[in-house]
């Protein structure tokens, strides 16, 4: 939907709801009575001044909820503005019956535009929140004005009176003939007033919420991205979008897939689609358009540059966010490993009595349990946690399924762990968790990877994954855009915070090659908040 023909919409509402606000305050303009019908073709004139506020606060509310193309805020619209118009074509008020038609033409011009939808279960929860207020209101109003004592009102009121005079305070019509005489009378209207602006709020609350992320995968979309993942898959990553917390999006056909979760109503998908290549492009585009009829942003996270040129022409923005580090087998086996750097603690090691053994599964359960004592000594080290959506965390279940690389001293006690990732991506290789007890020797963890390449390559693997060195490489090269030049002094001045060139220069010593990785998301600066804002809740499920 073209951005101006919401604003149209907009400004076709909120006019009459900023006059309405105002002319509970004129002065001079009842000198004018022709005036204000013009000006206020909705037909606020006539009401209450609490219903006048009420109303004029629900159009200010609605006609952003226009521009946000919400479904529901387009029905109210239609609503109000038929009635108004039929209202005032009785009234033979022509100038604001063409105001109301002029609108209503707009809104029936764009019905298909309004997509985002508004979550139906929540809804009725909501609605049925605010009929239960209301009729708590209306129990306590009835008793209220019935118990009250004369002197608080000047009178006093029968039960049929009482449920009358409730329903039009809860309504914000207000009761013009009844005067509080007693502080107590003043607060027995403000309260009633109070719950009738809670009902509406629960209300317009409930209608107008957009609908919500539920993650549901049912074990057949499961099964399928497996499928798809075994046929396309083009990165190690790819492996964690067949773990159960994601959802899916097909293509119609089901031969390609997103997956993704949402947080901060953006819906981010782990690297790329994955399918074959003509149906990518065609998969991106449906996937914005879902996203969009659902109220949210798209972004896709840690994608390969082949694809840049797709996203580009959707309209997305891209940052560059770091490089995965990719180990070339080969070399690593004749020159890197046998480089002092390395040579040396693995020599020390093995004196030691410290030994290297792949596990292939099924494991025993005693294994896992050492796995796991491993991983909780790990864990209650300061800086480290479980991490979620681009990484596996510690369960039984999962590793169960992967090889274990284990590290034992000369005890027999098993003192680090790796797991390995099944492959995607051919000939290349990659771990998970790399876990080790606080006490292991400094040079363990070289070891531990030492042993595992070496044992790939003999096996005929070309490639290891080091995974990604986050905010490597960005903005420190010519032509490099605003938003990467800030993260490049994020990755420089707070390095010590979160070790990123620790990490890298760590990385950097098996002399990988560096193939960069890139963050696409959008609407701009704001965009690019929301999704770093989404990715920090989505690491931490």
């Amino acid at each position: 939907m073209a951005p101006w023909l919401r604003w149209l919409l907009a400004a076709a509402i909120f006019p009459h709801a900023v006059i309405a606000l105002l002319s509970i305050l004129r002065t001079r303009l009842p000198e004018h009575p022709h005036l204000l019908p013009a000006m206020l073709p909705l037909g606020l004139l006539g009401l209450s001044r609490s219903l006048t506020v009420a109303l004029g606060l629900l159009l200010i509310f609605l006609s952003v909820q226009l521009t946000e193309r919400r479904r529901a805020a387009w029905w109210s619209a239609g609503a109000i503005v038929l009635l108004a118009t039929l209202l005032h074509a009785g009234r033979r008020e022509w100038a604001a019956v063409a105001a109301g038609a002029v609108t209503m033409w707009l809104l029936l011009a764009t019905r298909r535009r309004f997509t985002i939808r508004t979550a139906p279960g929540r809804g009725l929860q909501g609605i049925a929140m605010a009929a239960i207020t209301v009729l708590i209101a209306m129990a306590y109003g009835t008793v209220g004005f019935w118990l009250v004592e004369q002197r608080d009102f000047g009178r006093s009121f029968g039960p049929g009176e009482a449920a009358t005079r409730t329903l039009w305070e809860l309504c914000f019509v207000g009761n013009a003939d009844l005067r509080p005489v007693t502080r107590h009378g003043v607060w027995f209207l403000a309260s009633l007033r109070l719950l009738g602006a809670l009902a509406g709020v629960l209300l317009v609350w409930s209608v107008y919420r957009p609908l919500s992320y539920r993650l549901l995968t049912r074990p057949q979309e499961h099964a399928d991205t497996v499928s798809i993942v075994g046929r396309h898959g083009r990165a190690p990553l790819d492996y964690f979008k067949t773990w159960p917390d994601k959802s899916y999006f097909f293509s119609p056909a089901r031969t390609s897939v997103i997956a993704y979760r949402t947080a901060w109503s953006v819906a981010v998908s782990l690297g790329d689609p994955v399918g074959p290549g003509e149906e990518l492009e065609p998969l991106i585009e449906s996937f914005a358009r879902f996203c969009s009829d659902n109220g949210w942003r798209a972004a896709f996270h840690q994608v390969l540059p082949d694809l840049l040129a797709v996203y580009r022409a959707r309209g997305f923005s891209i940052l560059k966010v770091g490089e995965e580090a990719l180990v070339d087998l080969e070399r690593f086996a004749k020159s890197t490993s046998q480089q002092r750097s390395f040579r040396k603690p693995c020599r020390r090691l093995m004196t030691e009595g410290y030994k290297v053994a792949r596990e292939r599964p099924p494991h025993p359960s005693a294994l896992l349990d050492e796995a796991h004592e491993v991983s909780t000594e790990w864990l209650s080290i300061p800086g480290r946690r479980e991490r979620a959506f681009a990484l596996g965390r510690f369960d039984r279940s999962y590793l169960q399924e992967t090889s274990l690389v284990v590290v034992r001293d000369a005890a027999g006690r098993m003192v680090a762990f790796l797991n390995e990732v099944p492959g995607v991506r051919e000939s290349v290789a990659t771990v998970d968790l790399m876990r080790h007890r606080r006490e292991a020797p400094n040079g363990v963890m070289d070891y531990v990877f030492c042993e595992l390449m070496l044992r790939l390559h003999h096996e005929g693997y070309r490639w290891f994954s080091l995974g990604l060195a986050p905010l490597a490489g960005v903005g420190d090269r010519p032509g490099a855009s605003l938003q990467e030049r800030a993260v490049h002094q994020v990755y420089e001045h707070l390095t010590a915070l979160f070790s990123f060139k620790g990490l890298r220069n760590y990385k950097a010593k098996f002399e990988p090659v560096w193939e960069e990785r890139f963050l696409v998301y959008q609407d701009g600066p704001q965009g690019l908040i929301r999704t770093a804002l989404a990715l920090g809740r989505l690491s931490q499920l």
